[in-house]
């Protein structure tokens, strides 16, 4: 009865261990699911800005810009489990009682694809001129006219914007940040709104309508872009036309930028380390048209707080955390290359797959 007794007694102790390890048997998805899901949207979402800021850098050094998507990201979890035992059911006076233990291991193999921004994409994506549909639908939802034309804007009735970089050559004319600032004053105030109409087919038509009401400060600034734009004096809409000047009076036309175009304005707000100030990168005089639409600095060293940063030919760069202007500036463009590609054959959106059962 003893030794049946010390048995049960070693039985009992080892069913624990089995309970332990059955345990394997059951989901680890569900339960790493909402970890994972904020742990690569937040990589990826560091990623994309650090790529971002690597492309507008090395523009900046004369380098063509490169882009990877992540396509998919599958996170495949693996778990294992053992149970051993060592003791006698009657043991010798002078054995040992016997020994039990258990194992778990718990093993994540992440695959990520990623697939190169190429081809008819990039001609889309890269070279060719923000949508007017995007642009004004942006406009349309409360976004700052301000910041989005001074980003994309070309010319606005003819008014060049200028470029800093001698490959989009072209002197700005000095009345235009004034018009966009004064549109900007409008937007705010409801001295001027635009509005989007589409048709069954997705065509659509634009308008901006000035208010019936203005204010004095909107009337001075209606009768400043009245002059200098070439507009009616008496108009209270304007047809919003995409294009390099003002194919009608009554119109309002604005030339916007490719995203390449924009990319390479960005580039010349990049401060050069002294050791490269001479010949190593390519651009014009940021005085040429008005000052850079960013500040990215740089150094030997990793920043301390910085809104995005990356080492590039043995520099650190960077946009800091506390230059508001510059991270606007850098949001908006984010957002536009998301929307300048709208290919509807390819879904550019992560797949990102999670095993729940």
């Amino acid at each position: 009865m003893e030794d049946g007794g010390a048995g049960g007694l070693k039985f009992s102790f080892l069913l624990p261990l089995l309970a332990l390890t059955a345990t394997g048997c059951t989901s680890i998805g569900a339960q790493r699911m909402g970890i994972d899901r904020s742990d690569y949207s937040m990589r990826l979402l560091q990623n994309n800005k650090e790529q971002l800021l690597l492309n507008i850098v090395a523009i900046r050094y004369g380098d063509a810009p490169a882009f990877l998507e992540v396509s998919s990201v599958i996170s495949q979890y693996t778990r294992e489990g053992s149970v051993h035992a060592d003791f006698g059911i009657h043991p010798a006076p002078d054995d040992a009682d016997g020994s039990a233990g258990a194992n778990l291991l718990l093993r994540e193999t992440p695959t990520i694809t990623y697939a190169p921004l190429s081809g008819e994409r990039f001609s889309r994506s890269m070279l060719s001129p923000i949508p007017p549909a995007s642009l004004l639908a942006m406009m349309e939802a409360g976004w700052s006219a301000e910041y989005l034309l001074r980003l994309s804007a070309r010319s606005i009735n003819g008014v060049r914007a200028g470029s800093h970089d001698p490959l989009f050559a072209g002197v700005g004319d000095p009345q235009f940040p004034l018009i966009i600032e004064a549109i900007g004053r409008l937007q705010r105030s409801g001295g001027i709104a635009m509005h989007i109409e589409r048709d069954e087919k997705s065509h659509f038509t634009a308008r901006a309508i000035l208010s019936r009401t203005p204010t004095e400060r909107d009337r001075t600034d209606l009768d400043f872009i009245r002059r200098t734009l070439n507009l009616p004096g008496d108009a209270k809409e304007l047809a919003l036309r995409f294009g390099a000047a003002q194919p009608a009076p009554g119109q309002l036309a604005i030339g916007s930028r490719s995203m390449f175009e924009i990319f390479t304005e960005m580039a010349q707000g990049v401060d050069l380390p002294d050791k490269d100030r001479n010949g190593r990168a390519t651009g014009g005089q940021a005085d040429s048209a008005g000052s850079p639409l960013v500040r990215i600095h740089s150094g030997p060293n990793r920043p301390v707080d910085a809104h995005v940063a990356i080492r590039y030919r043995g520099n650190w760069f960077w946009i800091d955390g506390t230059d508001t202007e510059s991270k606007r500036m850098f949001l908006i463009t984010q957002i536009l290359l998301s929307l300048n590609d709208s290919s509807s054959a390819n879904n550019n959106a992560p797949l990102v797959t999670i095993p729940t059962g």
